[in-house]
C-alpha cells in the first residue's frame, strides 16, 4: 500500500471534478439551501477547496496504519475517562471557569495586511491551560514547548470605552499577515470604530511547530483536539475577561471557519455576549475530519479501521451542536458557501437549525476562497450593525449658533 500521497493519478483527478460538480447537487437537496447556477468559476472554487485538502495531506503524509490504530486505543481510553466522570450526558460540567488574566505582556507591533501596514499590540499570556487530571494525551499535551503561551493580536483605540469585536481565525490562519488580510478590519475598527481583538488558536502561528499554520492539526490524533478545542475555549474566555478588566462592556464574537467551531462553542458558556457571527464555520468536526481524510485512507479505509461514531462521541464535549448558545437568537448570524466542499452546507445548515433557525445567509463560492468573498464584509458590518456593535462620538456640549438672515 502506498505510503505517501505523490502518486496522483487520473483517477483522483476525475473524483476531484465529480466531487466539485456534486457541490451543485448536494446543496441542493436541503430546501433551505438555494440551488447554485453551474459555472467553471464555482467549480474551480469546488475543486480549489478540494486541492487544499489534497496539498495538506502532501505536506504532511499519511501516517501508517499503525500509528493510525495506536491513536484510536487512546480515542477509546478517552471515550472511557469522559463516560466515567458523566461529561458526555453533561458536556457542560466538562469545561471549567478560567481565571482572570493577572500577568500579561502588551508590546506594540506592525505588520502588513493587505496593502497597508498595520499597527497593534501583541497581547502574550501564560495560558495555564490543563487537561483534565487523567485524561488520556495530558502530559503529551503539557509537553508542547510554545502551546502553553497564549497571544493574541490588539487594535485598540485612544480615549473613551467603545465596543469590542474578538475575532477567531480559522485552520491555517494565526500569522499577522494572513490574520490581518482575512479579516475586514478596516470596516470593523475605522469605519465602525471598534476595539478589536484577533487572538491566536492553539498550535496555530507562534504556537505552534510546524513549517505551516495548523500543521500539528492535522492527523488521526483526535485526542489532541478535544485539547485543543478545550483549549481554545479556554483561552477565549480569559481573553474575554481580559477586555472586561480594560472597560469593554460589549463584546461581540466573530469566527472563521474553526474559529466558527471555537466561538459558536464560547457563546453557549460565556454570558453577556452582544453578538456571535460565524462564517463558513465548522460545528461537526468528525464529519469534517471524515470529510476531508485523506483519499488514500479513503481508499484503504479498512486498513485504517477508524471508528467514527467514537470520534464523535469523545468530541461531543467541545462540540457547538452540544450546547444551547446564550446569545439571543437575533443576534446569532450566519454566512455559508453552496459550494463550499470543505466545510460543506449541511454544516452551516445544522448549526442553523441547532441556533432556532436565526439570520444565515449563503453566498455562491467555497472555502477557501471565502474570506475574500465579496459578501463576506457586507455580512460582518450587517450583523454589528443590527447589534449596536458600532462607536458613536459623544455630541458636544457646545451649541452651535445659528445664522439668521435680516431682510432689508
Amino acid at each position: 500500500m502506498p505510503q505517501s500521497l505523490l502518486t496522483f493519478s487520473a483517477e483522483q483527478i476525475g473524483t476531484f471534478f465529480t466531487e466539485a460538480w456534486s457541490a451543485f447537487r448536494g446543496a441542493s437537496r436541503f430546501r433551505e439551501v438555494p440551488p447554485l447556477k453551474p459555472s467553471l468559476s464555482l467549480v474551480g472554487e469546488a475543486m480549489l477547496d478540494r486541492t487544499f485538502t489534497l496539498a495538506t495531506s502532501l505536506m504532511l503524509g499519511v501516517p501508517l496504519p499503525e500509528e493510525v490504530r495506536t491513536q484510536n486505543e487512546e480515542a477509546l481510553e478517552m471515550r472511557d475517562f469522559l463516560r466515567s466522570q458523566d461529561w458526555v450526558d453533561d458536556p457542560a460540567s466538562y469545561h471549567r471557569v478560567p481565571p482572570p488574566i493577572s500577568d500579561f505582556e502588551l508590546d506594540p507591533q506592525s505588520s502588513w495586511g493587505g496593502l497597508r501596514r498595520w499597527r497593534y499590540e501583541e497581547l502574550r499570556f501564560d495560558s495555564e491551560y490543563e487537561p483534565h487530571v487523567g485524561s488520556p494525551g495530558r502530559e503529551r499535551w503539557l509537553a508542547h514547548d510554545k502551546n502553553g503561551t497564549a497571544v493574541a493580536y490588539v487594535f485598540e483605540h485612544e480615549g473613551r470605552p467603545r465596543p469590542w469585536v474578538i475575532g477567531v481565525h480559522g485552520f491555517g490562519m494565526g500569522t499577522p499577515l494572513v490574520s490581518l488580510m482575512g479579516f475586514p478590519l478596516r470596516m470593523m475598527h475605522e469605519v465602525l470604530g471598534l476595539n478589536v481583538v484577533l487572538p491566536v488558536l492553539p498550535l496555530h502561528g507562534e504556537r505552534g511547530n510546524h513549517r505551516f499554520s495548523g500543521g500539528e492539526v492535522m492527523g488521526p490524533d483526535f485526542v489532541r483536539m478535544v485539547h485543543l478545542f478545550s483549549q481554545a475555549t479556554w483561552d477565549l474566555r480569559r481573553v474575554i475577561s481580559w477586555v472586561r478588566d480594560r472597560g469593554g462592556e460589549r463584546i461581540g464574537l466573530y469566527g472563521i471557519s474553526m474559529g466558527g467551531y471555537v466561538s459558536s462553542l464560547v457563546s453557549a458558556l460565556e454570558d453577556d455576549l452582544e453578538l456571535v457571527a460565524v462564517s463558513i464555520p465548522m460545528v461537526d468536526f468528525a464529519t469534517s475530519a471524515q470529510d476531508n481524510m485523506p483519499w488514500i485512507m479513503q481508499r484503504y479505509d479498512e486498513a485504517f479501521d477508524l471508528d467514527w461514531e467514537m470520534i464523535r462521541e469523545i468530541t461531543h464535549v467541545v462540540s457547538p451542536l452540544a450546547f444551547s448558545s446564550k446569545v439571543p437568537k437575533n443576534r446569532r448570524f450566519i454566512l455559508a458557501g453552496i459550494a463550499d466542499r470543505v466545510v460543506r452546507p449541511p454544516q452551516p445548515r445544522a448549526l442553523w437549525r441547532h441556533w432556532g433557525e436565526p439570520e444565515i445567509e449563503w453566498f455562491s463560492g467555497g472555502h477557501v476562497l471565502g474570506v475574500f468573498n465579496g459578501a463576506l464584509e457586507p455580512f460582518v458590518e450587517k450583523a454589528l450593525r443590527e447589534s449596536d456593535m458600532v462607536y458613536r462620538k459623544p455630541k458636544s456640549g457646545r451649541r452651535r449658533k445659528r445664522k439668521t438672515s435680516q431682510r432689508k
